[in-house]
């Protein structure tokens, strides 16, 4: 299954490549490596700047569609295994930054999902920056907590964001310059990903489908 397992990945690397060059990146390259052998099997790391020889730390690149010095940059990474069925390529972690400054010292939020999170929620956004309210809110231990230390929920691990609709957060709010066209790949690749979710979902509680076509047949 390691060969579906490449297949599948590169498949997706190449999608993720395809939504960031449509809208507001070009020439970004966006690849699939082998990231370790364990009892759980092969896994692959996705993401910019990868190679044998760092399978592990995707790197920055900038989001801009000219050859101006770009606003922002991004760091994106996916790790990647095959379900337990050995059937479909499953996320294991994914990792979406958004950034001010080439060396990724300045961050403005980032998008995480983690699916064996055990004390936050899977999916969620973490915002960098001040909040007199959580300084309110702080109590205790907490008396020092920042705002990006909290995980903001964002739809779970099946209705998370997609990185279509990350992507359309940046040029909605002005923070990166976009494509002509941009909509039309938004939106091809934003019913791709909820269409997989929906499988993955129907594959998961058959009962529910099950449920739901008696229904229509006697609609």
């Amino acid at each position: 299954m390691t060969s579906d397992l490449h297949s599948q990945a590169r498949s997706f690397a190449k999608e993720l490549q395809d939504a960031l060059n449509g809208t507001i990146c070009r020439d970004v390259r966006i690849g699939a490596v082998v990231r370790s052998l364990s009892g759980a099997g092969t896994a692959m790391t996705i993401g910019s700047g990868l190679s044998k020889s760092n399978p592990t730390q995707p790197t920055g690149f900038p989001l801009r569609v000219d050859g101006k010095r770009p606003r922002a940059w991004m760091n994106l990474s996916f790790q990647v295994r095959m379900d337990d069925e050995l059937t479909y390529l499953t996320i294991h972690s994914s990792y979406c930054g958004i950034f001010a400054d080439e060396e990724l010292e300045n961050c403005l939020c980032h998008f995480d999902f983690e699916r064996e999170k055990e004390r936050y929620t899977s999916a969620h956004l973490q915002v960098h920056g001040h909040s007199p309210a959580l300084a309110l809110l702080n109590r205790g231990n907490d008396s020092k907590r920042t705002l990006d230390k909290l995980h903001f929920p964002v739809g779970g691990k099946r209705f998370r964001p997609s990185l279509e609709d990350i992507i359309e957060f940046l040029i909605a709010e002005r923070l990166v310059d976009a494509k002509a066209g941009y909509e039309e790949v938004l939106e091809l690749g934003r019913e791709r990903f909820q269409v997989k979710q929906l499988r993955a979902a129907m594959r998961r509680r058959p009962e529910i489908v099950e449920q739901f076509m008696k229904e229509q047949s006697t609609a």
